[in-house]
């Protein structure tokens, strides 16, 4: 099953010159594809997963998820379908402060599909992340490599079929980096799909297919 398609994609920006990351890039993302995004930084692999979620409108091309066309859809619907949809693991810190790690999830989990909380799956999922006698505390109480771990928890939680995970396994040694590569393995075995940019080898074998960002496109490589 289609899950996303990227047409003809480009995108620009203007930084007292102009720079165009993406030009004229094709990609199909289908139920069960774990792919992997490479390349330096900078090259334009975090702009790719920011137009393929949709929080960034491609100046040329066609962004489609689903099958919808989202140039058609409104904001609201929108809003809707990545909120259904869409997990999204940014590099930067998106917790919400105010908020301890277990209610960060509880909030997630209520704006899924369901509406729901699961106070179980919300702690096997804590615990299987080291983070269970972490719960109570706020994000700033947490280190660098708990609040990555948390951010990848709080995608998670919600089961999205379209995973978007930006350099994921940053700050974490090889033990956790490898559990969050293992739960994306198994989020793809239940029919979803992970899209993750890295410059991590090590992490990026284990994806079913790799590509390379190099000169705005994307060049697929050999296993």
């Amino acid at each position: 099953m289609e899950l996303c398609k990227l047409e003809n994609v480009s995108k620009t920006y203007m930084m007292g010159e102009k720079v165009c990351p993406l030009q004229n890039v094709d990609l199909v993302v289908n139920a069960g594809d774990f792919i992997s995004i490479e390349g330096s930084s900078g090259i334009g692999k975090s702009t790719l997963l920011y137009v393929m979620g949709s929080l960034l409108k491609p100046d040329e091309g066609k962004l489609y998820l689903g099958k919808k066309d989202v140039s058609l859809l409104t904001d609201r619907q929108l809003t809707t379908l990545r909120a259904e949809k869409i997990g999204f693991i940014f590099q930067e810190t998106n917790l919400i402060q105010a908020l301890t790690l277990q209610e960060n999830l509880e909030f997630a989990q209520s704006l899924g599909k369901e509406g729901k909380t699961d106070p179980q799956e919300i702690s096997a999922l804590l615990e299987r992340l080291g983070l269970a006698n972490r719960k109570d505390f706020l994000p700033y109480q947490l280190s660098g490599g708990q609040r990555r771990r948390a951010m990848a928890a709080r995608v998670l939680i919600n089961h999205p079929v379209l995973i978007l995970a930006d350099e994921p396994t940053n700050d974490l040694d090889n033990v956790w980096a490898g559990e969050i590569v293992q739960l994306f393995l198994e989020a793809v075995k239940k029919g979803s799909a992970v899209v993750m940019a890295t410059h991590n080898n090590k992490w990026a074998a284990e994806a079913t297919a790799r590509y390379r960002m190099e000169h705005e496109k994307l060049a697929l490589l050999d296993k």
